[in-house]
Parts: C-alpha cells; structure tokens; sequence
C-alpha cells in the first residue's frame, strides 16, 4: 500500500543529500565486458546520479559509441584520451533520446572527430542526423546491435540490444539506481516497460546498462520493480479522489493531487509525474476533467 509522505523542502534536500551520499562511486572509465566500455559524462547531479552514462562498444579497433552526455568537458577530455591511448577510432554514434544530457556531448565531438558528421542515428533525428528505425541493426568489430524502439521516458526512446552478450542498454527507461522520474507519456512508457519485460525474458537478456547509475545485474527483477512503483502510484493518485463516500466525486488539479500525496515542497519536481498518471486514467476511462479558467483542469472520477 502506498503510504503519502508529505515533505518539506528541507526535508526533500535532506533525502537527496542522503541519497546521494549512498550512491556508489563509479570510475570515470570502466571496462565492463570485452565488447563495452563506460565512460561517464562527468555531469553528476540530482536527477543524473553519478553522472550520464557513455559506451563504446565493440572488441576491434573500430568502436560505436552510445550517447555522448551532457557536454561536460571531462567526458570529452576523457574520451579523446582513451581513444588515443587504446589506438581506437568512432564509426558510428546512436543515441538513446533526444535528452540535453544524453546529447549535450555532440558538438564537442563532432569538433574532435568530424568525420562523424553523417553517423549520428537518433529515432527523431535533427538536421544532419540520421533515423533510428525498430530493429535495426549496427554492426563493428565484436559487436552487433540492435535498436528497440521504446517510447514513454521520451515520445523517441531508443534501447540497444548487444546481441552477441544477451545485454540490453537501457538508456533512461530503467536505470542503476531508484525509479526513472521523467515520463513524458506515461501510457506509452508502461507499454515498453511491458515490451523490454518480455523481450528481457524470451532472449534471456542477462545483464543491463542504464543511461544513469551502475549496471543493472538483474534486468528482469528490476523491470518487475518499475512496473510495480507505478502501478502502486496510479492507485494512490486515484484513491485521492475518493472522499467520505463513494458517491461523492472530488474536484481537483493536478497540483491539490501532489499536494495530498507529498506536500507543496515537491511540486515543481513531482507534478508532472502525477499529471502523466491523471492522463493515463483518463485514456483508461477513469478519470474525466473539465478546463477552469481558461487553462487548468479540474480532475474527477468517472466510474467508482
């Protein structure tokens, strides 16, 4: 059952602080397998965790590289460096989302590597880059991969499936630690939830690595956790509308319903969050609303 916690702004600074200071270290640059390298983008922070996570995958000398973070100095420095020390060179650069610190990187890249202009892939691509279709494949030395096309955390979300290893790159659909916040359709992002769970089991996908946070060693049981969190929040959310009797329907917006549920402290951060469940028990025929004041809406149940 979920439990409202009502928080004050201190108290919400307090948790992260605490949070944060539990959070693992993770090396800047970290050989994961024979086919993946970590590097981090060097952009630590409150919703990033230890910082956006890079890869270079592959096993020769010719490497792709997922994402390029947040346009942090370091991470450009660092992957400049490791490329030069390890006689390595970049082919081709798929992006998880359209996200600043999933992209941020891009221009100091093309800066160092131009022949790069061309190869950048991204599933709604901006000028000069390149589309990102379900399914397909991309290939280097040790290492293929394919898209899987999961929207919902963003409307172009892309993971990457390394098929030689059973390894699913997760961008920001899951992540190493806690549950990812930002949804941008909450219906779709359910969906994909759904969709990975299963693709997860039927190619027994044994091990993940998330666009924030260490690698995820149980990709399954994690999944089952993110489906869980928001079902469990979809349920609090509707039971916010249920006052004294069952026949009595409240009215409220989106913020009286963060309010309730966590206090006026976490609106700007928790709000649209709650907003993405009301609409999602709106398709669901659960929930109606009606426009006050020529802008916000006023929530309501339809069925009880």
């Amino acid at each position: 059952m979920f439990t409202p916690k009502i928080w004050t702004q201190s108290e919400w600074h307090d948790y992260l602080a605490i949070r944060n200071s539990k959070l693992p270290a993770l090396p800047v640059v970290t050989e994961l397998s024979a086919e993946v390298v970590r590097i981090l983008g060097g952009n630590p922070g409150d919703m990033q965790l230890q910082g956006t996570n890079t890869y270079l995958v592959g096993s020769g000398q010719t490497r792709i590289l997922i994402d390029t973070g947040q346009g942090c100095q370091l991470w450009i420095e660092t992957l400049v460096n490791f490329l030069k020390q390890h006689h390595l060179s970049i082919s081709q650069v798929l992006l998880t989302h359209w996200h600043s610190d999933h992209t941020g990187g891009l221009r100091a890249l093309l800066c160092h590597y131009p022949h790069l202009e061309g190869a950048i892939y991204k599933a709604d691509p901006d000028r000069g880059q390149n589309p990102i279709h379900d399914g397909q494949i991309f290939a280097t030395d040790g290492a293929t991969i394919q898209a899987f096309f999961t929207p919902g955390h963003s409307t172009d979300h892309m993971c990457f499936i390394l098929e030689e290893t059973g390894a699913i790159f997760t961008g920001d659909n899951i992540l190493g630690h806690g549950t990812s916040v930002v949804v941008e359709n909450l219906g779709l992002y359910l969906k994909s939830i759904q969709k990975m769970r299963q693709r997860v089991h039927s190619e027994s996908i044994r091990v993940g690595y998330p666009g924030h946070g260490a690698v995820i060693e149980d990709p399954t049981a994690k999944l089952m956790v993110y489906a869980r969190h928001w079902e469990v929040l979809e349920k609090a959310v509707y039971s916010t509308f249920m006052t004294g009797s069952l026949k009595e329907k409240a009215l409220l917006t989106a913020r009286e319903v963060t309010s309730r549920l966590y206090g006026t402290a976490l609106e700007t951060m928790v709000g649209p969050f709650i907003t993405q469940v009301l609409y999602k028990l709106a398709e669901q025929g659960e929930l109606g609303f009606t426009v006050v004041g020529g802008a916000e809406k006023k929530w309501f149940v339809l069925r009880t």
